[in-house]
């Protein structure tokens, strides 16, 4: 019998990645398990450190090389302390995701490949789509 917590917490990889490292869930134990088990061996990885739906390379957090325990003990502490901020704000985490820069095509080893953290709120999506539909203005 599937327990109705097995059916939330699923980590679902992404379709082409050979070495099971991409994916996204909704559950934040989930992903904390996803990233206690990744290779020591990164490129590197990127989390941001704000709740602000726009963000700049200032509010990022980067391990590269060696992704290390302590290394990944800070990422989970990052993203605990996000999601509580978010959650604080009336704008809970609904989905961890961790992405690469270079996607699948590129068929990288772990070690080779670049990845970062993203964490999506209703309000990031919210301004994500208006953002796109041009309601801010133009960017340049």
């Amino acid at each position: 019998m599937i327990k109705l917590k097995d059916l939330y917490e699923r980590f679902e990889f992404e379709k082409g990645d050979q070495y099971q490292v991409q994916g996204k869930t909704n559950s934040m134990m989930e992903f904390v398990k996803h990233i206690k088990n990744l290779p020591e061996e990164l490129g590197s990885i990127k989390v941001t450190n704000s709740t602000l739906s726009f963000t700049d390379s200032s509010h990022d957090v980067e391990f590269k090389k060696k992704f290390t325990s302590s290394n990944k003990a800070q990422v989970i502490k990052i993203i605990k302390d996000i999601t509580n901020e978010f959650k604080k704000k009336g704008d809970p985490v609904y989905e961890y995701e961790l992405r690469s820069f270079y996607g699948t095509l590129g068929k990288r080893t772990p070690a080779e490949n670049n990845y970062y953290i993203t964490m999506r709120t209703k309000a990031k999506d919210d301004f994500g789509a208006a953002m796109s539909r041009g309601d801010h203005g133009p960017l340049d």
